[in-house]
């Protein structure tokens, strides 16, 4: 496995970034208190269950768990506050899911962070590897697993995942076609969650508007397409920062293409929509 081919995410590098910043280096380092007191969030312990109150930012972790269960309980209530609003027990399933979905992938960034991973020598028996990782990060073996098969997915999709880099193509103008009915949406999966898409490949018959906004709809279950390696020139990623959600639908998203044009020019035939930056726009 080459570490090197691996794909880092915008969260995925902004957890490392401040991890690096604030002295975290090594293992040694992820302790939950050390982890609590860098992101400026108290914790307390109860006997009852664990949660988190986003406005106070305290997590509260329970007792009765053991240590390994307790670490990733924090990472992942740790998302919650950093990165969350509202009372889950009163916001709409589909803001639940995201909200979910975002502080899983959190806690896997978080618990195992990539620039610590790749000094580790690994066996080449996963078993062995998610054992070793679990007890150098004390987490659970299953969750040790789980980062790894993130990774190695990371890998072998590297030349497609390139793609996904938020570098400007040439502005290029293209010719003129006549705008066609609704965009074609399909969903790229990853081994680890084949329940929602990673990322989003919204095409349109006879090429997109670009000075006109792009209505999508995201809650449903999309049609699989092939992760393989796409000409940059026929491609444009969208960020977070191009999306608006409506006020009455979570999941209707409005792609504000003449953003996407400025970046990326006007000849992409694709559009790939990281699940990653629609969840940053619903929660911000």
């Amino acid at each position: 496995m080459d570490m090197n081919k691996y794909f880092k995410t915008p969260l995925e590098q902004s957890i490392e970034e401040y991890y690096i910043a604030n002295g975290i280096l090594t293992p040694d380092y992820l302790v939950i208190d050390r982890i609590a007191e860098i992101f400026g969030v108290d914790v307390a312990c109860n006997e009852l269950r664990t949660f988190s109150d986003n406005e106070l930012r305290v997590i509260f972790l329970c007792l009765t768990d053991d240590l390994n269960a307790q670490r990733l309980s924090f990472f992942h209530e740790l998302c919650h506050v950093l990165r969350h609003a509202g009372d889950q027990r009163r916001m709409p399933e589909l803001f639940l899911q995201l909200q979910e979905a975002d502080a899983e992938r959190f806690s896997l960034y978080a618990a195992l962070p990539f620039f610590m991973l790749k000094k580790i020598q690994l066996p080449e028996s996963e078993d062995e590897a998610a054992g070793l990782i679990g007890k150098v990060f004390r987490v659970p073996p299953k969750f040790a697993k789980q980062r790894l098969t993130q990774i190695k997915e990371r890998i072998t999709g590297a030349e497609f995942m390139a793609t996904l880099t938020y570098t400007a193509a040439a502005r290029e103008e293209r010719i003129p076609e006549p705008i066609n009915s609704d965009p074609v949406i399909r969903g790229i999966y990853g081994l680890e969650d084949l329940s929602r898409p990673h990322t989003l490949v919204i095409e349109q018959r006879g090429g997109f508007d670009w000075e006109q906004p792009l209505h999508i709809v995201v809650d449903g279950c999309f049609k699989s397409i092939d992760a393989h390696p796409y000409n940059k020139r026929d491609t444009a990623v969208v960020s977070s920062g191009d999306l608006s959600i409506s006020r009455n639908r979570a999941d209707c998203l409005t792609i504000n293409m003449s953003r996407v044009a400025w970046r990326h020019g006007r000849t992409a035939s694709r559009l790939f929509l990281p699940m990653e930056a629609v969840d940053d726009a619903i929660n911000f």
